[in-house]
């Protein structure tokens, strides 16, 4: 898997590479090539605006199990089904409804002393934007469903660390971001969520379909966390 650590050696392989998409060949690479694009789109840049980062992420993950939910829709092999409801179930607390990551979000960020702009309603922009990407996604084909979660999943630990920066940015102190139970929990739980990914990507190419149509989902994914978180 590919590392904050590694990344700039691994950029430095893939920036002479004209066509990504012809040299990945198997799972590892298309999680690292999505890791890449993301580090290159929003984590290298780095974040301008905490407060619209942090107001963006608080929307998704109350609407992230629609996202989970949109792709299980697509899918028709009974693992990949169990997997991707792995994922939701995770995010809803594992029945613990003190524990939805949505809920932890939202302790999280009234430490804040912006917590009320950080939870001001979304603009309309942003909320058609999810809408949108709601419907192409349960519309599309299993593959690129699963890939569009892989997406969100391969880059985890790189939002962990923007959200521990732009959490201290309005003023929550490191060591409550640190010791809150949405940052243990999520440090803890992501790479279950990555290999989760992995194994639904796994069961694709053990069914001979095309890692092709997998990466081209994710990249659908990328796209619209850029342009979505990217602020």
């Amino acid at each position: 898997m590919l590392t904050l650590q590694s990344i700039e050696n691994v950029e430095d392989v893939l920036s002479s590479v004209e066509n990504i998409e012809s040299k990945l060949s198997s799972i590892e690479d298309i999680e690292n090539a999505l890791q890449l694009k993301f580090y290159q789109q929003v984590t290298e840049p780095g974040i301008k605006n905490p407060v619209k980062f942090l107001q963006r992420w608080s929307y998704l993950s109350t609407q992230v199990t629609r996202i989970a939910g949109a792709a299980l829709s697509r899918a028709h092999i009974a693992e990949i089904q169990y997997l991707l409801a792995e994922i939701a179930y995770s995010e809803c607390g594992l029945g613990n409804r003190d524990e939805i990551h949505s809920k932890l979000m939202i302790e999280l960020i009234n430490k804040s002393p912006y917590a009320d702009a950080i939870t001001q309603r979304l603009d309309t922009y942003f909320l058609d934007l999810f809408e949108e990407t709601i419907l192409e996604l349960s519309q599309t084909s299993q593959e690129e469903a699963v890939g569009f979660i892989v997406s969100l999943e391969a880059p985890a630990y790189q939002i962990l660390k923007l959200l521990k920066q732009t959490s201290i940015a309005v003023g929550i102190p490191e060591m409550e971001f640190l010791n809150s139970k949405y940052f243990v929990i999520h440090d803890a739980i992501e790479k279950e969520h990555q290999q989760s990914c992995n194994e639904s990507m796994q069961v694709i190419v053990d069914n001979g379909l095309e890692l092709s149509k997998i990466y081209k989902g994710g990249e659908k994914g990328i796209k619209f966390l850029v342009e979505f978180l990217g602020c």
